[in-house]
């Protein structure tokens, strides 16, 4: 099918189905915008290499996106000659939206956002701006620092002993586990957990992992690979 120029030509990645449906729907109703492709895994996203051409925006969840140091992202924007990318996610510690700008992304779309805020981030994106929406913020767009003047902060806020426990809830080991490793009981661990996300300023599992990572306290796998 062939669109209009000034037209936005959206790509749409998701693991779920049904949300993923949800936002196509949403972004038809809108003027000057059409979905032109849907995904629902990295490995559908990676496979479909040189479909991507026209695609001026590409909406992906952070679930997509791998969590070893996330990149696939480089992989994906080669995909991607004229689009930009927009991450779309429910963790927004400072540290991992910085992390995603230093991997080449336009844009951070908080998944509490409303109808018109989704709107808003694609037509930025496709205008060339940079942006993060984030319901914390007084105003819903601040300025993204560049990629290259960015940079991974590695100051770690944790006891040696809240250090060791991220490592360890990080590596996928439960409560029980580590409690019996480290010779504590599992309350403590738990309280250790519940502190560490305090300080961290994260919500879930997958925020402890990027924390790790972010940190030094555990190495992607890609990381590991190129060591050896």
């Amino acid at each position: 099918m062939k669109y209009k120029d000034n037209t936005i030509q959206v790509l749409l990645a998701d693991e779920h189905q049904l949300i993923l449906s949800a936002i196509s729907s949403l972004i038809e109703t809108f003027d000057g915008m059409t979905v032109i492709a849907e995904v629902v895994s990295e490995r559908h996203l990676l496979d479909a290499d040189g479909v991507y051409n026209d695609v001026d925006v590409a909406l992906i969840d952070a679930m997509v996106i791998s969590l070893e140091g996330m990149s696939s992202l480089s992989r994906i924007r080669n995909l991607l000659p004229k689009g930009r990318i927009v991450v779309l996610s429910d963790y927004s510690s400072d540290s991992f939206i910085r992390r995603l700008f230093e991997e080449g992304v336009a844009g951070f779309l908080h998944k509490n956002a409303d109808v018109d805020a989704l709107e808003m981030a694609i037509q930025k994106a496709a205008s060339g701006e940079r942006f993060v929406l984030t319901p914390m913020e007084p105003e819903p767009f601040v300025a993204a620092a560049p990629a290259k003047e960015s940079s991974i902060i590695r100051d770690n806020p944790l006891t040696p002993r809240q250090s060791e426990v991220l490592e360890l809830v990080a590596k996928g080991f439960r409560s029980k586990a580590i409690a019996d490793q480290l010779n504590v009981s599992i309350k403590t661990i738990e309280t250790h957990r519940a502190d560490i996300m305090h300080r961290l300023g994260v919500r879930h599992t997958a925020g402890l992992v990027h924390e790790a990572l972010r940190l030094g306290l555990m190495v992607s796998p890609n990381e590991k690979d190129e060591a050896e």
